[in-house]
């Protein structure tokens, strides 16, 4: 892993709503290929792009993003799906590629615009019935009793582990006050493409480098009085939960040798990657599965990790995890070392870039602090985990 870049991320209706997906994907190709100098030394064999909601104008957003970014037509581009987890299947997919020695260097990541969701609907409705066409209902299972709704999954989790709502709020409090902490310490001006809207008659010119979703004003009282979101009585709100947002992130990939040959010095190194499947209803436990695969194919322990990052879908599912983790492994987790700079409480979720955003947070964390070995993982909608493990090779 060479280097990594992102859109600073948006809120739903925010900055880059005007953006659609691939769009927003091929800024953060085109950006991370600035970075690097990549098209003066290389060529890219393959781009793994991975998205949730697809994207409102292309077919293969991977493509798309490909073609627009200026890799040229001999880059191939493949379309990764894995709901939350879409950017880690995409980096794994491309270690699993280089290892197979079938491409030297990959680009791999995912992007999302919530502000730009489609609904899809049928072109084959019988005429004549005066019945208006209606969208097709998404569907991550095809059971009836698993079509629920992410945030009732989030609810099923917290009976299921006894989390009090007190615990949840402390958790997304503490995601707000270390994003808060990090962004004030500079720690993403590195990772973060400056991206230029337009100005109008009505608006000026800006540079959009910021994420715009964190709180930094939140307070526990404030998240205490939040109402429910999902069920009456229920645990979950708005403000133990992750966002809907708009955004891209993007990882370079190569062999050792091709990174030396080209004059790089990487960033980590993947170790292994798992994925795994769970009961849908209960979609947010499956890091909790996934983690300990990945830590043992890489000939670890969880307590190796320094750095672990846990894709936060909602407090609740987080918390769910750690304490599946400590019982599937043995062994105690260090909150400290847990989404140290915050997460998508805090940053937000664009589906599809969350994973390559947790990824380089992953990173650049192991090299500031010098730890060795950590992970990065998520849920994803419909019953599956996904993790990778790294490790930091400017030690």
């Amino acid at each position: 892993m060479v280097d990594a870049v992102r859109t600073a991320f948006g809120r739903m209706g925010g900055t880059l709503k005007d953006i659609c997906a691939s769009k927003l994907a091929s800024i953060g190709i085109r950006g991370l290929l600035d970075k690097t100098g990549l098209q003066e030394r290389a060529h890219v064999d393959s781009v793994f792009l991975g998205t949730a909601l697809g994207c409102s104008h292309s077919g293969n957003p991977a493509r798309w993003a490909v073609l627009d970014s200026g890799l040229g037509y001999e880059t191939s581009a493949s379309y990764v799906e894995m709901q939350c987890g879409s950017a880690i299947d995409s980096i794994n997919h491309a270690a699993w590629k280089i290892l197979a020695d079938q491409a030297d260097i990959i680009i791999a990541g995912g992007m999302e615009s919530y502000s730009q969701a489609t609904c899809k609907f049928s072109m084959a409705t019988t005429p004549y019935r005066l019945m208006p066409p209606r969208p097709i209902a998404p569907q991550l299972s095809p059971l009836a009793d698993e079509q629920i709704g992410m945030g009732l999954t989030a609810e099923n989790l917290q009976q299921m582990y006894e989390i009090p709502r007190e615990e949840m709020d402390e958790f997304a409090y503490n995601s707000q006050m270390r994003a808060k902490n990090a962004m004030e310490s500079g720690y993403f001006k590195d990772e973060i493409v400056p991206l230029t809207i337009p100005g109008t008659r009505k608006t000026p010119e800006i540079v959009f480098a910021v994420d715009e979703h964190p709180r930094p004003d939140t307070t526990l009282a404030g998240l205490a009085k939040l109402p429910p979101a999902f069920v009456e009585n229920g645990t979950v709100t708005a403000g133990n939960a992750s966002g809907r947002n708009d955004g891209s992130a993007f990882v370079l990939m190569m062999s050792s040798n091709k990174a030396a040959e080209l004059g790089y010095q990487p960033m980590a190194r993947w170790l292994s990657g798992a994925d795994t499947g769970c009961d849908p209803k209960i979609m947010g436990i499956a890091p909790a599965y996934a983690v300990p695969i990945a830590i043992k194919r890489a000939g670890l322990k969880l307590s190796d990790m320094d750095v672990m990052e846990c894709n936060e879908a909602f407090a609740v599912q987080n918390l769910a995890v750690v304490k599946e983790l400590e019982k599937q492994t043995g062994d105690k987790i260090d909150m400290n070392k847990w989404n140290p700079n915050g997460g998508a409480i805090a940053f937000g979720h664009p589906n599809g870039a969350s994973g390559s955003r947790v990824c380089m947070f992953a990173m650049r964390e192991l090299i500031r602090g010098g730890g060795r070995y950590g992970f990065f993982s998520s849920c994803c909608g419909g019953g599956l985990g996904v993790a990778t493990v790294i490790e930091n090779l400017h030690r």
